[in-house]
């Protein structure tokens, strides 16, 4: 008789849950109908369009989501949304270079806004800036938030500097140049015409594809760089933290530093390079040519044609260098 009741009440108590439910849900649905125009009504919009052409592009974001897309006119379309009074917009075409950047100072208000909506900037270019048409440069800068979307094709340079936040994009250069305090960076090249690469990354991340250059420099003062089908002559300089450089294509040199921390670079199977290294303390590890050896000390060594130059100068730390398969 007690199971009974026991089975009757707990159906009684799941009955009357999923009707507190069923009851429940027409008022949150009202709700966030509610919060939905609370936002649109209080929202800051603005909005720039442009049909004059550009050489130039200059971005800077503070805050905010910010996109980049394009469009199938000839027109360049700036939308701006955002709930923090204190926040807005400079959006002009100046000496022939397209600015868009957000701006604040600060007040009370920004504090006590809805912190969870973000603030957002839809640019939209003509689609004949995205490959065909190229600008001389595009200068990126974000302080925080996200960017996302291809970059412009550039005939002179490149450069992003990434603060805090998030970077997804594409890039395609005659010179590159990214720059990383914190946060994290994904770029992936869709052109192998670079003359300079420059990566920077004071900490967070970067996560490269694609990038093969005529010289291509690689700073790491903590934090990680990957860099995927990478390729020609290499640099870099490890203070701290993790760098893979995987080369898909030819290498023609390496110059490697390494004060600590980890620096691994793959090259192709077929690669021969003349290696001189200097070891005072940590590691330097070479699998070339059939071969597998650790070196120690100083000196130089050959492995196959010794076509490609390669200076390794590890203090602490460790320097690997090996073939590179595309499972990397």
């Amino acid at each position: 008789m007690k199971k009974i009741i026991l089975i009757i009440s707990a159906a009684l108590l799941a009955l009357g849950i999923l009707g507190c439910a069923v009851t429940a849900l027409p008022t949150l649905l009202e709700g966030e109908k509610y919060m939905t125009n609370i936002i649109d009504k209080n929202s800051e919009k603005q909005e720039f369009t442009f049909k004059d052409s550009f050489s130039g592009l200059d971005i800077s974001v503070l805050s905010a989501n910010a996109n980049i897309s394009y469009n199938s006119t000839n027109e360049v379309k700036v939308n701006y949304t955002t709930l923090d009074k204190n926040k807005k917009i400079e959006c002009n075409i100046t000496d022939g270079v397209l600015n868009v950047k957000e701006k604040a100072g600060f007040s009370f208000f920004s504090l006590i806004t809805l912190a969870s909506v973000p603030t957002k900037i839809e640019i939209s270019l003509p689609e004949s800036y995205r490959d065909n048409r190229k600008l001389e440069n595009a200068d990126i800068t974000v302080a925080s938030g996200s960017l996302s979307g291809d970059m412009p094709n550039t005939e002179k340079s490149t450069k992003i500097k990434l603060y805090s936040g998030k970077i997804i994009s594409s890039v395609a250069a005659e010179n590159f140049d990214i720059n990383v305090s914190s946060g994290k960076a994904e770029i992936s090249s869709r052109t192998h015409e670079y003359k300079n690469v420059n990566v920077s990354a004071l900490s967070g991340m970067i996560v490269l594809d694609g990038f093969v250059s005529e010289k291509s420099y690689y700073d790491l003062t903590s934090g990680k760089i990957i860099s995927s089908n990478a390729g020609g002559e290499l640099s870099t300089n490890v203070t701290s933290g993790s760098l893979t450089v995987g080369c898909a294509e030819k290498i023609t040199g390496i110059d490697a530093k390494v004060a600590s921390g980890k620096a691994h670079i793959s090259v192709p199977k077929d690669t021969g390079a003349q290696i001189s290294y200097s070891v005072a303390s940590g590691s330097v590890k070479v699998e070339l040519d059939g071969r597998s050896e650790k070196l120690t000390g100083g000196g130089s060594i050959s492995y196959g044609n010794a076509e490609a130059n390669v200076n390794v100068n590890v203090a602490s730390g460790s320097f690997i260098l090996d073939t590179y398969t595309l499972s990397e």
